[in-house]
C-alpha cells in the first residue's frame, strides 16, 4: 500500500463515488478508532491516516486539488500521526454527519432491531395449575428474502439524490436564519446507489403466519406473561429479532378461587355436623382430600390444609395451602317433634352468645335466652 495514496488508505478506487468514500471510511473508522482500541498505538496511527484521507477525498475541491498534485508530506520534519489533541468540534461537515454513525453502533446503516409482539392465551383454571403444552398461530414480520431485510437493492450506478438534489444537505428557514442538516435519504452523500426492493416495497419485512409451540409451567396466574425469545418481529438489515410475549388469561373456577399460591373454597355443613364434629371429603387439584371438622365449629371457621394449594412459581416454595371455610346451614324446622328437640337443646344450653359482645353498650340489655315464635 502506498501511504501517500489516499485512495489506497481507504481501500477504494480513484473513481469512487461520495457514497463509496463515506462507506469505506465508516468501516475503517469503526475498526481503528482509538475509543474502540484503547492503548493500541498501531490502531491509533492507522485511524489518523484514514481520517486524513477522508478529510481530503470527502471535500470536492480538496479532492480535485489532490488528484492534480498528489500528496507531498513536509520534508522538514517527520509528520506526527498521534491522536492526542484531536478535537471533534473542528471536524468538517462530512465528518460531523458521519461521526454519530461510527460511535452509535456497529450495526449497518438502516438496520433496526425487531419489535416485541404480544399474544393472548386463554386456559382453564385446572390447566393453569397443572401446566400446559400447546401450539398456536402468530402473525409476525419476517425479513424479506429478496433484500435480506434491508428494504433496498444495490443499483450499481449511483444516481443523484432527489431529496437534496445532489447537495447532501437539506435547509430550513426560521425567520432570518437558515439551518442545514444532512439529507436522511442519501446520508449526506448527495447520491444514492440503491432502489426500493420490489418484493417488500422498501419495508424490508413481510407478514407471515407461523406456528409457535410453548410449554406453560404449572402455577401461572391470570395476567402473567411468558417470554418466547426470537419469536417477535425480525429486525431490518440483519439486526436482532424481537421476542414474543404470551399473556395468560385464566378462566374462573366454579369451586376454587386463588390468592397467591393458596386456593380458597367454601363448604356448607349441617348444624349437627358443626356441633358434633365430622369427617368430610372434598375435591382438590390433586384428587379428593379428607379432613376432620372439630366439634363445636362455628360458621365462618377456616381450616388450612398444607400443601394442597397451587404450585408455586417461587424457587423452592413447593405448593401453597388449601383454605376451607365452613358455612353452617341452619335447618328448616316444620314438624313439632323437631321443634321440641330444639327447645330442649336451648334449655340445656342457656348461654347467650351476644351477651359478651354487648357488655357495656348503652341501651342494650340482651335477655338470657332468645324467644322462639
Amino acid at each position: 500500500m502506498d501511504e501517500n495514496d489516499f485512495y489506497d488508505r481507504l481501500g477504494i478506487k480513484r473513481t469512487a463515488t461520495r457514497v463509496e468514500i463515506r462507506r469505506a471510511y465508516r468501516k475503517l473508522a469503526r475498526r481503528y478508532h482509538p475509543d474502540f482500541n484503547p492503548g493500541d498505538r498501531a490502531a491509533e496511527i492507522r485511524y489518523q491516516r484514514v481520517h486524513q484521507a477522508f478529510q481530503i477525498l470527502s471535500d470536492v475541491e480538496e479532492r480535485e486539488r489532490y488528484d492534480r498534485r498528489g500528496f507531498h508530506p513536509p520534508s522538514t520534519h517527520v509528520p506526527s500521526y498521534g491522536f492526542d489533541g484531536f478535537d471533534f468540534t473542528t471536524a468538517t461537515a462530512a465528518e460531523a454527519d458521519i461521526l454519530p454513525e461510527i460511535f452509535a453502533s456497529s450495526t449497518p446503516e438502516r438496520a433496526a432491531a425487531g419489535e416485541d409482539t404480544l399474544h393472548h392465551l386463554t386456559m382453564s383454571f385446572d390447566e393453569s395449575l397443572r401446566g400446559l403444552e400447546t401450539s398456536f398461530q402468530v402473525r409476525r414480520l419476517v425479513a424479506c428474502r429478496g433484500c435480506a431485510g434491508w428494504g433496498e437493492l444495490a443499483s450499481g450506478v449511483p444516481a443523484t439524490c432527489e431529496s437534496c438534489r445532489g447537495t447532501g444537505r437539506l435547509t430550513q428557514s426560521r425567520g432570518h436564519m437558515v439551518f442545514a442538516k444532512p439529507c436522511p435519504e442519501c446520508g449526506g452523500a448527495g447520491a444514492v446507489d440503491r432502489y426500493p426492493c420490489p418484493d417488500c416495497r422498501g419495508a424490508g419485512r413481510v407478514a407471515a403466519e407461523e406456528t409457535v409451540r410453548v410449554r406453560i409451567p404449572g402455577g401461572v396466574v391470570d395476567g402473567s406473561k411468558l417470554r418466547v425469545p426470537g419469536k417477535g418481529n425480525d429486525g431490518r438489515g440483519g439486526a436482532p429479532t424481537g421476542d414474543l410475549y404470551v399473556q395468560i388469561l385464566v378462566t374462573p373456577h366454579a369451586f376454587f378461587t386463588r390468592e397467591g399460591d393458596d386456593l380458597l373454597c367454601t363448604i356448607p355443613i349441617t348444624f349437627p355436623e358443626a356441633a358434633l364434629g365430622c369427617k368430610l371429603e372434598i375435591p382438590s387439584v390433586e384428587g379428593p382430600v379428607r379432613f376432620r371438622v372439630p366439634a363445636g365449629t362455628q360458621c365462618g371457621h377456616t381450616i388450612r390444609l398444607p400443601g394442597r394449594g397451587a404450585p408455586s412459581r417461587r424457587a423452592r416454595a413447593g405448593r401453597g395451602d388449601l383454605l376451607v371455610t365452613l358455612h353452617v346451614v341452619t335447618p328448616q324446622v316444620y314438624d313439632q317433634r323437631a321443634q321440641a328437640l330444639l327447645r330442649e337443646l336451648a334449655r340445656l344450653h342457656p348461654e347467650n352468645p351476644r351477651e359478651e359482645r354487648w357488655r357495656g353498650v348503652r341501651g342494650v340489655a340482651p335477655s338470657a335466652s332468645g324467644e322462639s315464635s
